[in-house]
């Protein structure tokens, strides 16, 4: 039923219908992580029911009416077509539009200005206040996003993943009227909270180090587990990772046995560059599960290729890694773990 898709696969479906061209332009408009979303489970959708696509295509329309409203109506569109059609008064024409308000025939009494909340509010950057509403009700984040920039809120409303996206925007396009001390209150309260956060001292920290350390923790096998699952949509993040966690040292805790499974695949080329520079321990350590013979000609490889760069010597010393993680999955060898206990 489509009542019980998300709304990334509603997402989908609906760009499924649009065709390629209309698709296309919606996505050049959404964030990375949508677009990186919306087209996976584009990819992952088979096959949908007839029926799903007009109950889908009915709740888009929805939402769009509804939306349309807080969008396109008020003092926003007001000051959007001044500066269109008259640049040379727009200034002087949306400055008399900020004392007033639209106003019923049969409304008397004194216009009471819009709520508004604090400075300090008004004034913090997106993120800080993103943090701060990610633990809020839906209805108190549609309210404050309302009342932002428009600017501001889009930057809020990116950091949100798509379900809370999509039930905050239903909400502030229902906003028909605010009651001031509703406004008041809210706006106390974040007023509050970013004040004790920006009185409190910030503590540099090394997020990526602390992560490692972390799943250095875990043991190296759960690590590479992690790490290979956060490769899949953060490729980056995990290359860090993982070389900080699964160093050349790492080689070390080789047996005999298993070192001379590595020497039968390993890239001699590569093997002497990364000894080129290891500690003695680690050479030795080679040296003694070759033949007299390849051991000297390694030696030999190795004084030959005088002072390499750094990066080749890493490059060399990673490809030989790769080899040892390859070959412990595939349960040819043993790398002792050194989970903490």
């Amino acid at each position: 039923m489509a009542e019980e898709m998300s709304g990334t696969t509603r997402a989908a479906i609906v760009l499924t219908m649009l065709g390629e061209d209309a698709a296309a332009g919606v996505l050049r408009n959404l964030q990375d992580d949508e677009v990186r979303a919306i087209t996976m489970e584009i990819a992952r959708i088979k096959m949908v029911d007839p029926t799903e696509h007009e109950e889908i295509l009915e709740e888009f329309y929805e939402l769009i009416q509804d939306s349309r409203g807080l969008e396109l109506a008020g003092p926003p569109l007001a000051k959007r077509l001044l500066a269109l059609a008259h640049p040379e008064k727009a200034d002087r024409l949306i400055n008399a539009l900020e004392p007033r308000r639209v106003r019923d025939e049969d409304e008397e009494g004194p216009v009471t200005p819009p709520p508004e909340l604090p400075d300090l509010v008004l004034s913090s950057p997106a993120k800080r206040i993103a943090m701060l509403l990610g633990e809020e009700p839906p209805q108190t984040v549609a309210l404050v996003l309302a009342l932002l920039p428009p600017k501001k809120s889009g930057r809020i409303m990116a950091m949100m993943d798509t379900e809370r996206r999509l039930d905050v925007t239903r909400r502030m396009a229902s906003i028909s009227e605010i009651q001031p001390d509703v406004v008041t209150r809210v706006g106390a309260v974040l007023e509050e909270s970013l004040k004790a956060l920006s009185e409190e001292p910030l503590v540099p920290l090394d997020g990526v180090q602390a992560a490692s350390d972390t799943l250095q923790g875990l043991g190296r096998a759960v690590g590479q587990e992690i790490v290979d699952e956060l490769g899949e949509e953060h490729p980056e993040l995990a290359k860090q990772l993982r070389d900080m966690l699964f160093t050349f040292e790492m080689l070390k805790s080789l047996g005999d046995r298993d070192v001379q499974e590595v020497l039968k695949q390993v890239d001699r080329g590569a093997l002497s560059l990364a000894l080129k520079a290891a500690d003695p321990e680690m050479q030795i350590l080679f040296f003694r599960n070759m033949s007299d013979r390849a051991s000297q000609m390694l030696k030999e490889e190795m004084e030959f290729l005088g002072t390499p760069k750094v990066a080749e010597i890493e490059a060399a010393q990673r490809m030989i890694i790769d080899l040892v993680l390859k070959l412990e999955k595939e349960g040819a060898i043993t790398i002792e773990d050194q989970a903490v206990a």
